[in-house]
């Protein structure tokens, strides 16, 4: 028991505490078949080629591909599925283009490198796609910027100032340039949500290691949010903050696998693997939660089957 929960401790200090950085897939034949190694490529399945009437293009790491404990991506249960299929309560679903890349970081979404894309990168894959459906498009969304900070946290549960600031830097530097571009390609008249990213070193209080760290690790987190908000402010998209939904600031306390903790811990540990399998991406029901959020903002943004 005490060897489960140091690895599953190690893993949150591995991905510092955003989330998309943990165990990438590496290359396979198959997409959905590649073991975990966080500096490996993988290729996504092949995007669709033909206009889809009301297209909804989903662009972000590990999280968009549905990327799960062992090295699956299970893109039909991945929160852009199950945010067509809200907002196609009373309608038909948008149909999905989901371009998400394990292990994507803003540069490499910028220049390519990580996963195959036709056009060399996943932004200009996205650009292809947004002129080739041009008319056709009603949401854009994307979430980007935890894997900037992949090695931001020690195997000790110690955060890396230094280390945070330097990640920091590459998404204020390139995330606004790839949202400028992505909202110029979709046109004036379809929403783009920029996702924020939770928390899952919150997942300490149940863990019971690296506590000591969670106000440093905390405040890495509100930066990487604000950077995330700066950009998507500045290129007139709309950020989707994750925060209430995790309910980061709720510490009413209530219990998660019969133990009591804060509300927000019980939710890093429902939403996510963190407590479960030391994996920091969501489960089905955090699959499931992202996608309410992401579906409530784009209907306010005016966006319906």
């Amino acid at each position: 028991m005490r060897q489960t929960v140091t690895a599953a401790a190690a893993a949150v200090a591995a991905a510092l505490l955003v989330a998309g950085c943990s165990a990438d897939p590496a290359p396979a034949a198959a997409p959905t078949s590649a073991a975990a190694s966080p500096s490996a490529s993988a290729t996504p399945p092949e995007t669709a080629t033909e206009a889809a009437s009301g297209g909804y293009l989903a662009l972000g790491d590990s999280l968009a591909a549905g990327y799960q404990p062992g090295g699956a991506e299970l893109r039909d249960t991945a929160y852009p599925a199950l945010t067509s299929n809200r907002l196609g309560r009373e309608g038909p679903e948008l149909a999905v283009e989901n371009l998400g890349c394990s292990g994507e970081t803003t540069g490499t979404l910028l220049e390519g490198g990580k996963c195959t894309f036709a056009e060399g990168s996943q932004l200009a894959q996205a650009e292809a796609w947004l002129a080739e459906n041009e008319g056709d498009v009603r949401l854009v969304s994307i979430d980007i910027g935890g894997n900037d900070l992949l090695r931001c946290a020690t195997r000790q549960l110690t955060v890396d100032a230094a280390c945070v600031d330097k990640g920091i830097r590459s998404v204020s530097r390139n995330l606004p340039e790839a949202l400028d571009r992505l909202r110029a390609a979709a046109g004036d008249d379809v929403p783009v949500l920029v996702l924020g990213y939770y928390n899952p070193w919150l997942a300490a209080g149940y863990l019971r290691e690296g506590e000591d760290q969670l106000a440093a690790a905390a405040g890495a987190f509100t930066r990487l949010d604000r950077a995330i908000e700066k950009a998507a402010g500045g290129a007139g998209a709309t950020f989707v903050s994750l925060d209430e939904a995790f309910a980061l600031d709720d510490e009413t306390p209530t219990t998660f696998g019969g133990r009591e903790v804060p509300r927000n811990v019980a939710q890093v540990c429902a939403l996510t693997y963190t407590c479960t399998a030391g994996d920091i991406h969501l489960t089905e029901e955090g699959a499931a939660t992202v996608a309410r959020v992401l579906a409530d903002a784009a209907e306010e943004a005016g966006v319906s089957g």
